[in-house]
């Protein structure tokens, strides 16, 4: 039992990449963390202003940072290096043209 647990936690591991991908609520702001330590460039972008390019802050080991409201359901993707990336996210949309986006649904 033990070695099944080991084997399924090793492949969850690799199966997640390197990528880190999360957000925690400051009271009405949202923090949305990406964890991409070779990135150069990282743009967020969201349907909150009609997916305007904005310049995610990094701090230590290029964990990327945006914010946005808290309060509002919205849609986004990242622009890493001039590469649209979508993340691991709890909820996705395909649009009418076959691209998908993460949304971010408050209180969930």
């Amino acid at each position: 039992m033990k070695t099944h647990v080991l084997l399924i936690g090793a492949i969850m591991l690799i199966l997640s990449g390197c990528t880190s991908h999360y957000y925690k609520v400051k009271e009405d702001t949202v923090h949305i963390y990406l964890k991409r330590p070779n990135a150069k460039d990282v743009f967020f972008v969201s349907s909150l202003d009609r997916y305007e390019l904005h310049k995610a802050k990094h701090g230590n080991d290029r964990i990327w940072e945006a914010t946005a409201p808290a309060h509002r359901e919205f849609k986004y993707f990242y622009i890493v290096d001039g590469v649209v990336y979508l993340p691991p996210c709890r909820v996705k949309e395909t649009d009418d043209f076959g691209s998908e986006s993460c949304i971010y649904v408050p209180d969930m």
